[in-house]
This record gives C-alpha cells, sequence and structure tokens, in this order.
C-alpha cells in the first residue's frame, strides 16, 4: 500500500524488467525480468480485492517498476480485467515498452506517472546508458494516438550538478508542451543516496558514487519555478488558442457565401432539421444570423486534430471524410458524411478537442455553428441531444463495421464490406443497378477499406469480371449483383 504512486490511497505492484540503466535507479534489482514474484493477472485482482475498502475515490492500482509497459501484455489483461472491475488504475512509465501493447493499454489508465529523465538527447544517453531521447519524445506525442484519456502526473529526479538550476526547469517545462493539456502535477523528487546499498549487495558499480544527495530545499524552489512556469505556459497557450478561435472565425466568414438567393435557401433548409425543431420562432432568426455558411474547395481542411471544439459543423451540400494518419504514415478513412450529416455536436457538448481530420471530398458548403450559438439556443435542446445521441450511435455502428472489415485479411471481404457500405450511403437505384458516384480517388477508397491502393483496383477488377459490379471510369461503380457482395460477408 502507498500515497505517493498516484491518487489517493493504492496497491503497487513492481513489475521486473527495464530497457533502461539509469544512474540513479533506486530499484537496481528490478531491471532484469528475472526474479520476483510469478502472478496472473486474475492474481492481480484477487489481491487488489483484499484491500478495496481502503482505496476510497480516488485511490487504486498502480503498476510500477522495473518499467511496465515493457510487460505490455500481462499489464493489458491486467488493466482489462481491473477495470471491468470498477478500479482506478495507474501506471508508473519512463515511456519505454512493448509498442504493440500501447494502443490497448492507454485508453485503460485513469493516470499516467511520467518519468522524465533528461531535457536533452546528450544527457538522456548519459543519464540512462541508451540513445532512446527520440523515441520518449515520440512516445509524448503520440499519447492521444495510443487513446489515453486521462491525467499525467510527471516526475523528474534532481541531481545535483546536471539538472539542478532555473535553465534545466525551463528545459523542462518546454518538454511537457505536447502533454501539456493532461498534465496535472508536476514534481522534483530530490536525487538521494539510499539505493546505494542495493547495488553493493548485486555487485553491480554505481554510477553516481560521491554524489551528494539533493538539496531538499532546493529541489522545493526549482519545484515551485517549473510549476509557476507551468502556469504561465497554460495562460499562453489560452491566449493562442484565442486567436485561433478568431483566425478560424476570420477564416470562415472569408469563405462565406454571398449570394442572398442561396443563404434564404439554406435557411429554410435549416429550418426543417431537428437542430432547430424545438428553438422558438422568435429565436430562429437570431440563430440563422450567427451561422456561418462557408465554401470550401476540395482538398480543404475544415478542421484537424487538436482543434478547439469552438465550431460543429453541419454539411449543407458536398462530401467530407473524417480521418486520421496512423503511427506508420497511412491515412485512415472512418467516416464519409454527405448532405445533411453534421460533426462536432459531441465535442461541443462534452467540450473535448477534434480527434481526427475533416477534409473536403468534394466542393463543400459548410455550415459552421459558434459554440456561443450552440451553449445559447441548442445546449438544452431535447432534439439536439436526440439527434447527437442518434447519430453518435450510427458512427459507433460503422466504426464497428471497419474494424470488422480491417479485422480480416481477406482483401475480398474487405471490397465487399466497402461497396455495401458505400450502396447504403451512396446509392442510387437505376435500371442498370445500383449507381455509386464516388469523389473518392482509388487510394482513398484502400484508405477506408484498409486495403492498399493496387490491391482495391485488383480486387474490383476481379468483381467486374465476375459480373458483381461495372466500373464506369474512375468514379462511377454500378453494382450489378447486391447478393454475390452480401454472400461475402453477411
Amino acid at each position: 500500500m502507498g500515497l505517493v504512486d498516484g491518487p489517493g490511497t493504492r496497491t503497487i505492484f513492481f513489475l521486473q524488467g527495464c530497457p533502461l540503466r539509469c544512474a540513479f535507479c533506486h530499484n537496481p534489482d528490478a531491471l532484469k525480468k528475472a526474479g520476483g514474484r510469478i502472478m496472473t493477472p486474475e492474481a492481480i485482482v484477487e489481491f487488489a480485492g483484499r484491500y478495496r475498502s481502503y482505496y476510497g475515490e480516488e485511490g487504486g492500482i498502480t503498476f510500477s517498476g522495473g518499467e511496465p509497459l515493457l510487460q505490455g501484455k500481462f499489464v493489458y489483461r491486467s488493466l482489462k480485467l481491473l477495470k471491468r472491475e470498477g478500479y482506478n488504475t495507474c501506471v508508473d512509465t519512463s515511456g519505454f515498452g512493448d509498442p504493440r501493447y500501447y494502443q490497448k493499454i492507454m485508453p485503460l489508465v485513469d493516470t499516467l506517472i511520467l518519468d522524465v529523465k533528461a531535457f536533452d538527447r546528450e544527457a538522456f544517453r548519459e543519464l540512462t546508458t541508451i540513445d532512446g531521447f527520440q523515441a520518449y519524445l515520440d512516445f509524448l506525442a503520440k499519447l492521444d494516438l495510443y487513446g489515453f484519456k486521462g491525467q499525467i502526473w510527471v516526475r523528474h529526479v534532481m541531481v545535483p550538478g546536471l539538472t539542478d538550476s532555473e535553465e534545466s526547469m525551463e528545459q523542462f517545462i518546454r518538454l511537457l508542451e505536447p502533454i501539456r493539456a493532461k498534465v496535472d502535477r508536476i514534481e522534483i523528487l530530490p536525487y538521494h543516496t539510499s539505493g546505494v546499498s542495493k547495488y553493493r549487495e548485486l555487485g553491480i558499480p554505481y554510477r553516481l558514487e560521491g554524489v551528494e544527495p539533493m538539496d531538499k530545499e532546493r529541489a522545493k524552489e526549482l519545484e515551485i519555478y517549473a510549476n509557476k512556469l507551468f502556469a504561465a505556459g497554460l495562460r499562453e497557450e489560452r491566449a493562442q488558442n484565442g486567436k485561433a478561435r478568431e483566425e478560424k472565425y476570420r477564416q470562415l466568414k472569408a469563405k462565406e457565401i454571398a449570394s442572398d438567393a442561396e443563404k434564404a435557401e439554406m435557411f429554410q433548409v435549416l429550418r426543417g432539421l431537428p437542430l432547430l425543431s424545438d428553438v422558438p420562432e422568435e429565436d430562429v432568426s437570431h440563430v440563422l444570423s450567427e451561422v456561418i455558411l462557408s465554401s470550401i474547395k476540395a482538398g480543404e481542411l475544415v478542421f484537424k486534430t487538436g482543434d478547439a471544439p469552438d465550431f460543429m459543423y453541419l454539411i449543407y451540400k458536398g462530401q467530407m471524410k473524417i480521418f486520421v494518419n496512423t503511427m506508420d504514415g497511412e491515412e485512415q478513412i472512418f467516416y464519409i458524411y454527405r448532405d445533411g450529416d453534421f460533426v462536432g455536436g459531441l465535442n461541443l457538448l462534452v467540450e473535448t478537442p477534434y480527434r481526427y481530420i475533416g477534409q473536403a471530398l468534394t466542393d463543400c458548403k459548410v455550415v459552421a455553428i459558434p459554440k456561443a450559438t450552440f451553449d445559447k439556443y441548442f445546449y438544452n435542446s431535447p432534439a439536439v441531444l436526440r439527434s447527437v445521441l442518434s447519430k453518435s450511435f450510427e458512427r459507433i455502428r460503422w466504426a464497428e463495421e471497419l474494424i470488422q472489415r480491417l479485422a480480416t485479411s481477406n482483401a475480398s471481404m474487405k471490397t465487399a464490406g466497402l461497396l455495401l457500405k458505400l450502396v447504403k450511403r451512396l446509392g442510387v437505384e437505376t435500371e442498370e443497378g445500383i449507381r455509386l458516384e464516388l469523389s473518392m480517388s482509388r487510394e482513398e477508397l484502400g484508405n477506408y477499406s484498409g486495403l492498399r491502393r493496387e490491391t482495391i483496383t485488383r480486387k474490383l477488377g476481379e468483381f467486374r469480371e465476375l459480373g458483381y459490379i461495372e466500373l464506369v471510369g474512375n468514379r462511377v461503380i454500378i453494382v450489378k449483383d447486391l447478393e454475390a457482395l452480401e454472400s461475402y460477408v453477411y
């Protein structure tokens, strides 16, 4: 049981194995994977249950080490069971583990205790014996991509003569910029020599032999200084966000359609939407005067990852793709939106930044609803809530189907599944068959289905030869045999 390794009272499990060889490590007995006590994830949950009454609302389970992420499969299975039982979870890490499990582990972590060893490549290599500073920076930059949504406690061991200066603290705070919004606590741990005896017992040379313990008062002074710098950075970030919000508004206004006739037509369409269904008649004109109808060219971004939830976007005309760039540099398309679809309602409701990228597939006319307008007229609207929940449920189902498509290695199943999805969204019944007029290139079709451009092109050619589809140029597909496609999927 402990009170310092995460919020509240916690049970801490120290996992064996660490790829780093930090000069100040006070757990040298945990460096090798060998040793310790073998436990299963089920045993972890059973052990935690004995002390659950002590945890209260904040406390829970912490995995430390060693480097717990090195045992990725075990940590993932343990966290999955713990979250199923409602435990608060914490992982104490230096960011060096088994990357295959990061996307499984991070969504299950409530608090990440992040050890910051050094603030530049040379110092990192000197302290840890590995050239891993860039890998550490990459780990920080990808936490959102890994699905981490919790809070971060940052820790740094201050060694006399190495990082005990205001200049070092300034480097420290700059290093945290990519994760600043998630940082809840910054701690400076004064270097001590209480672990030296362990090195002697293990017969390991102690690399900081002769270095005196860090003065605790000086460490506290620098901790206060670091936290002040961090708070100032938050203030500056808010100011920058304000400027970015103004710039976004300016850009949308610059693309606003000037035609009074088109605005009048748009207003009539918007009046019939569920979003406006329970807005009092006397307020409708105010709402319509505050929204922005912008003309977005094909290929232009509507929003990007990290954008503040300052607008909700309604596609009045055209098509937009929602996607992310994966860790290996590929584009993964999640959704294709068209006339009448909207995106960002949930972001405005829960005030979370956009996690994906929205890009116009065709020339679009997009209605941007400012957050102030949303909060004033829509926030407490049952109709809006129903619309947002309905759209969220639709996207969850869509995501489930995408996962099913990506999970199979069978290119025929992926291609058939993609075509069936497009039939539902874009299909128009004609005498020739179901006509799909596409705004996506072959490469984008591949990104949507989890296939390479060459593969999707080949499979479409095979389906054409089998008589399932007809290809008209590069942008039109006519589905001739829907049942045959369904047989690959259902």
